[in-house]
């Protein structure tokens, strides 16, 4: 009965990992041509294609994070309400490819400091999103590029700035968090069978 406990662990961290990791690795040059050609007819400035050529070309087949900063149109009450209805459709998308929500916070002051970025003040909100990888990236932008829902966050918003990154350092990743929950609770579950 123990090794049936962990088995069933093991496979249910093996399902939460093909979930959260994927298993497509990285872009192949080819992908990549198919997602540019998507992305020129969705009318994307040539700077902002040059960008995601490039993020794209570079693809290592992780995750990555992508760092938002916001600034809210007047009313703000309005702003926010349209910004909620196109974050809960963004991430309906997200969600069934591993992506969510790291870090979602709302700013308390203006800048505290700023370098030659005089145009970069009052900040409403931050947030970290998680992307399982380039390719969730692009499909799941391109679905969102002139949907309703997309023009209801640039109706929300003053200004935005958002890039992708990569981590140095993650406390708490939930690859490490489920592996504890799995295995606490199979050590539970086989001591209570004991007693």
């Amino acid at each position: 009965m123990d090794i049936v406990i962990w088995i069933i662990a093991l496979s249910l961290y093996a399902l939460f990992w093909l979930w959260y990791c994927g298993v497509k690795g990285r872009l192949s040059k080819h992908e990549v041509e198919i997602f540019i050609s998507s992305f020129e007819a969705k009318g994307l400035s040539e700077r902002a294609l040059l960008n995601i050529r490039e993020f794209l070309e570079q693809d290592d087949g992780r995750e990555f994070f992508m760092v938002n900063l916001l600034e809210i149109k007047s009313p703000k009450r309005e702003s926010q309400t349209l910004l909620t209805g196109y974050f809960k459709k963004f991430m309906s998308g997200m969600i069934p490819r591993g992506g969510h929500p790291l870090f979602l916070a709302k700013a308390v002051a203006k800048n505290i400091e700023n370098l030659n970025c005089e145009h970069a003040d009052n900040w409403s909100s931050a947030g970290i999103i998680r992307y399982r990888s380039r390719r969730d990236f692009a499909q799941t932008v391109l679905k969102t590029f002139g949907s309703e829902h997309h023009a209801d966050k640039l109706s929300s918003l003053e200004k935005t700035l958002a890039f992708p990154s990569t981590t140095t350092l993650l406390f708490g990743s939930p690859k490490i968090i489920i592996a504890l929950v799995l295995g606490l609770a199979a050590a539970v579950t086989q001591v209570w069978l004991l007693l």
